[in-house]
């Protein structure tokens, strides 16, 4: 595509941005309203907002310019950071983790279920492709330099009896090959001897002709119907790339390389016009700022009769003094003054009223305190509208060389870099004017014969009541080793590990398209696998990728991946590394074992973790069994010392900082054998993944199946995914090399899979029911329930009084 392509794509969803900046103020301006007003006005804007994410994604990734590639990142983060803030709205106003498609936002902003998923920006890994290949290529030099090979694929072992099968058989098919030419010579040989002459009878031409019409109809007749059954979408293409999407993916490489050969051009334009300004105006400018600060100071001193105060440099330096209204004589009351009687007196008085609410009040006030909802304000709210204007005032209208060649803007690189020169000299300049300042005020306390005064210091400024949020300085105890020595120690020791290359939208699985309906009528819905998939992007993947986001974003330090056996749960957390270019850093009881043994080397280890965890940041630290440190009684049989990190999990996590790209994963399978309490002080977040409805099953089969070239009318699809309800799908087992090659002539069948399927362990009734009932045992579904069961007990109590006065 064209560069007007993306600049009219650009245009048009600012427009977007300003509708949906809009209808996001007017919520936000809403205050507290019932939660019934707010679900669809939330669901809305969580629908445009993921909307936006996805075309400003595509305008990032291939934009040009690289100026307003800068206002596109900053639209792009604040629009990722409000919609990570619009979930966790969400989740508070229906206290639950899923918050699933409204229908009627759908319908009104003609957006499909799968649009209205968010995308993960391409940015996250393009830009650090570099950094993620050699960390890559450090893992894999390391391990092959300890011996360690990568896992290769079996060698085929056989019998001698087997072995003269197969022989016996391969030299069967030769010779029969082989006489099959011979007979086909000596007929041809035969048919050349006949006589030529003999003419055809017309029943044998009808015969013929009848045979070859019908042939050429039926075989019209399949072409036809399967050219409809592809328009109308009930038949897939066969699984190959077509030469156009071939083509696009190749013309935007193309784009992705002028774009960094454009940012190399910008960069190496930003420090030479720097130079050249600074060459050219540093010295005027600085001679400039000192003889203004020195006439203000002569002019405040022949009005005041006394020298003012230089303001710090955290304080705003000689811009906060030019900006003060009057002389100085008067001053605004102090912020940290205390409260005056008068003010602590209708305090009182005010908490006394409160205390003496009547009881129905008191209800009335927890009814509406259960029924409303308030949104919190928006970190990002306010960054996205001013990038939007900065784009619209700046980029929006305007049309010269810059906007055709997709060049740098050489005048605006020079406005910027002459305020950053003009603030950098009159920092010099004020920490001059200071030492000046104090040299004259000594001078003046001399002459007033004030030998013992000094100068006056500015004011500290005095902090309101209240603990100091001073936290303690964790103490390093590897100050002298380097980051790629404590790398190469912990991928020596096995905690570092490499990972395959999994994409998110590998897990396979439809969404709950009835949740929206079943909520309006009252009732909880169970999530979908498409679902789960929306939430390990919401919660694990989207805020891990950018720093800004991160820092901004609600935090989520720690998550909980439970299901059964074969249900995803390791693929999910390999494409949370993948997705994000995350390192991994494996705390499996089974893995630890024997590694940094003793009481220091358990100290020695989690700081390892948590220092290079924050150094090679994006981490995932991840534990598979997560039930097992807190499981009251461990087997004699288990030998992995299980309860080791129990007392410093909470530590570990609780060491995350907003700032921290660090996220905490756990994944088991019984998660109801654990401490409860302990469990969830751990894991904030609980992600179960349920076992898997009938459209996700037949979207698997369907899927795996066409991508094997084995999909076939004669398949039934239906019945394959009622059969292999409750087993974890293995297809590469049946699939094998000689079953492909078979495809052509021997259709794949659905007995085939079924007798796979029932050498496999199922998912039983029992596991299933225990993993329900310990669901309703998590805290956000206990919450849940306290909530509903207290707005039922209120609606009773008001209709025995209702009752009562009548």
């Amino acid at each position: 595509m064209s560069n007007k392509t993306y600049n009219d794509l650009l245009c048009n969803t600012s427009e977007l941005i300003v509708e949906a900046t809009q209808a996001d103020e007017a919520v936000y301006e809403a205050g507290s309203a019932e939660r019934s007003t707010f679900q669809p006005l939330l669901s809305e804007l969580r629908v445009r907002y993921t909307v936006l994410l996805l075309r400003l994604d595509a305008v990032y990734d291939q934009l040009l310019q690289p100026q307003k590639r800068l206002i596109v990142k900053r639209l792009l983060e604040a629009c990722l950071g409000r919609l990570l803030e619009i979930k966790h709205e969400l989740v508070e106003l229906h206290l639950s983790d899923y918050t699933y498609d409204d229908d009627e936002a759908l319908v009104k902003l003609s957006v499909t279920p799968h649009e209205a998923e968010p995308c993960i920006p391409q940015y996250f890994v393009r830009e650090r492709e570099e950094e993620v290949e050699r960390r890559h290529n450090f893992i894999t030099d390391t391990l092959r330099k300890l011996g360690y090979e990568p896992p290769k694929p079996k060698p085929l072992v056989l019998t001698e009896q087997q072995a003269v099968i197969i022989i016996q058989s391969h030299e069967r098919a030769r010779q029969g090959r082989l006489r099959g030419q011979f007979m086909k010579e000596i007929r041809l040989l035969k048919e050349k001897g006949r006589d030529q002459k003999g003419e055809m009878s017309s029943s044998a031409a009808t015969a013929i002709q009848r045979v070859w019409r019908g042939f050429i109809a039926r075989r019209d007749t399949r072409r036809r119907k399967k050219e409809e059954q592809l328009l109308i979408g009930m038949a897939l293409p066969a699984y190959s790339e077509s030469k156009a999407v071939a083509r696009s993916e190749e013309v935007k490489q193309i784009r992705r390389n002028l774009q960094k050969e454009r940012e190399i051009k910008f960069q190496d334009a930003l420090v030479k016009i720097e130079e050249q300004l600074r060459a050219q105006h540093g010295v005027k400018i600085n001679e400039r700022i000192a003889d203004e600060l020195r006439r203000w100071i002569s002019e405040y001193y022949e009005r005041t009769g006394k020298l003012p105060e230089f303001p710090s440099e955290e304080g705003g330096g000689s811009r906060a003094m030019f900006s003060r209204q009057g002389t100085g004589i008067d001053s605004d009351l102090s912020k940290s003054s205390p409260v005056s009687s008068k003010d602590s007196k209708k305090s009182k008085e005010s908490k006394d009223k409160k205390n003496n609410k009547t009881e129905e009040n008191k209800n009335k006030d927890e009814a509406d305190d259960l029924k409303n909802f308030k949104c919190t304000s928006s970190a990002f709210l306010q960054d996205m509208v001013n990038s939007n204007e900065e784009y619209e005032d700046i980029w929006k209208y305007r049309d010269d060389d810059v906007i055709q060649h997709e060049e740098y803007d050489k005048d605006m690189i020079e406005r910027d870099k002459m305020l950053k020169i003009e603030q950098e000299i009159r920092n010099i300049v004020d920490e001059m004017m200071r030492s000046e300042l104090e040299l004259l005020q000594a001078a003046f306390d001399r002459d007033r014969a004030h030998k013992g005064k000094k100068a006056k210091k500015p004011q500290k400024k005095v902090r309101r009541g209240g603990k100091k949020s001073k936290k303690k300085k964790e103490k390093d105890l590897t100050p002298d080793r380097t980051t790629e020595s404590l790398f190469e120690e912990l991928v020596t020791n096995g905690i570092i590990r490499p990972y395959p290359f999994v994409k998110i939208d590998d897990f396979i699985g439809e969404k709950s398209y009835a949740a929206s309906e079943w909520r309006g009528q009252g009732r909880e819905p169970l999530p979908c696998l498409g679902d789960i998939r929306q939430l390990v992007k919401e919660y694990c993947i989207l805020p891990l990728g950018s720093e800004t986001v991160r820092a901004s974003a609600p935090i989520v330090r720690s998550v909980l991946i439970t299901g059964p056996s074969g249900s995803g749960k390791k693929m999910l957390v390999h494409a949370i590394c993948s997705e994000v270019g995350a390192m991994l850093f494996d705390l499996t009881p089974a893995n630890i074992v024997g590694k940094y043994p003793g009481k220091t080397g358990l100290i020695m280890l989690i700081h390892l973790v948590m220092k290079v965890s924050r150094l090679l940041q994006p981490s995932v630290i991840w534990m598979d069994d997560a039930e097992k440190p807190f499981i009251k009684k461990i087997p004699k049989t288990d030998k992995t010392d299980p309860k080791r990190l129990k007392k410093d999990l909470v530590k570990i996590i609780k060491g995350i900082c907003p700032e921290d790209r660090v996220l905490f994963v756990g994944t088991c399978r019984t998660p109801w054998e654990a401490e409860q309490k302990l469990l969830f002080q751990c894991y904030s977040k609980v992600i179960q993944i349920p076992r898997a409805d009938y459209g996700s099953i037949s979207l698997m089969w369907q899927t795996k199946l066409h991508k094997a070239g084995a999909l076939s009318s004669k398949l039934e699809l239906s019945c394959l995914s009622r059969v292999s309800d409750s087993y974890t799908i293995a297809l590469d087992s049946v699939l094998t090399t000689k079953r492909r090659l078979q495809l052509r002539v021997r259709a794949l069948t659905a007995q085939e899979v079924a007798v796979q399927l029932s050498t496999l362990e199922p998912v039983y009734a029992e596991q299933d029911s225990a993993a329900e009932s310990w669901w309703l045992k998590t805290p956000m579904e206990r919450r849940r329930q306290r909530v509903l069961q207290r707005l039922l007990e209120l609606e009773q109590e008001n209709e025995e009084k209702a009752a009562a006065g009548k």
